[in-house]
């Protein structure tokens, strides 16, 4: 029977109830942190507190979307969930390219290591210290999803070499991937090179495609079969909230909603309450669906989004 893999254990696809598709509770280290400090996640108390305010808001799973090598820690990340009612699930896979220095093993390994790399920690569980060596030690969490990363409008060497490292563990494990879209980029390309590589559609998701609110251009993707991760729900930087809503109703209408997730993707402690910012991961299970039906959208599309489609395509 398939599961869901969550950092305490593998639950029942019926157990996920109102999903957080994309988030991060847990970042310290790797290049975005060196970069700006502002993407540092570093305290369990306060990801503790956190979640226990998604919990109370009506929120039941997140996932954790950090990848190996850029701030990853299931040592963390049980703590932080522990008591919390949440089903937290962490992944593997990596990141777009940029964020790898060049003496990650990712530029040094060849695919087919790297392969046998991703797939000890899909069927062992996951390596507390992201493979920085020498010692290797398999936590007992399993990881619920595999990541890739593209960059903006292009995908480089490493990251078509990651892609097919993916794609192989995918094909052998039949673990779910969901990925990263540089500014909801190349995300037709994804879908295309996953397909072409034997990955079900029902089994690929493609992240952060709102932040290219383009409604010919997400019907590209979406004619693929696969599904797409929405999280312009509190940033107006990318754009307005109603861009992300008529996208939902327009594409609905065409018969797509059993294809779109969303996650906040609050990965800054700037966005989170207890480390001073703002909305919080309370802010999608408390405000979000009463936003949406404020717009038009039905209560069928709100439970396709946040309950029915996680439970498809996360078992594996």
């Amino acid at each position: 029977m398939k599961t869901v893999k969550t950092v305490l254990g593998e639950i029942s696809p019926e157990a996920l109830g109102f999903t957080d598709i994309h988030d991060h509770v847990f970042k310290s280290g790797g290049m975005e942190v060196i970069e700006d400090k502002d993407f540092g996640i570093e305290s369990i108390e306060k990801s503790h507190q956190e979640l226990l305010k998604f919990k109370a808001a009506g929120g039941n799973t997140m996932v954790d979307m950090q990848p190996l090598g850029v701030g990853r820690s299931i040592n963390a990340m049980k703590e932080i969930v522990k008591d919390t009612g949440v089903n937290l699930i962490a992944i593997t896979g990596f990141h777009r390219s940029s964020l790898y220095d060049k003496a990650h093993f990712v530029h040094r390994y060849t695919t087919d290591q790297i392969t046998d790399i991703i797939v000890s920690e899909v069927e062992k569980g996951i390596e507390v210290n992201d493979f920085c060596g020498p010692i290797v030690q398999h936590s007992d969490a399993k990881p619920g999803l595999i990541k890739c990363g593209t960059s903006y409008y292009k995908i480089t060497p490493l990251e078509r070499k990651l892609m097919q490292v993916v794609a192989n563990v995918s094909n052998k494990t039949n673990i779910p991937i969901k990925t990263h879209t540089h500014i909801g980029t190349m995300g037709v390309e994804q879908a295309k090179f996953f397909i072409e590589q034997g990955i079900k559609p029902n089994k690929i998701c493609i992240g952060h495609l709102d932040r290219n609110a383009d409604l010919v251009y997400h019907q590209q993707v979406l004619s693929k079969g696969v599904y797409v991760q929405y999280d312009c729900v509190a940033r107006v930087k990318y754009h307005p909230l109603i861009d992300t809503m008529n996208l939902i109703k327009e594409l609905s209408a065409m018969g797509y909603a059993d294809r779109i997730m969303i996650g906040g993707d609050w990965g800054r402690s700037s966005y989170l309450q207890a480390y001073g910012g703002e909305p919080g991961f309370e802010f999608i299970p408390k405000y979000l669906p009463d936003l949406m039906r404020q717009y038009g959208i039905g209560e069928d599309i709100i439970q396709k989004i946040f309950i029915d489609n996680p439970k498809e395509f996360l078992p594996y």
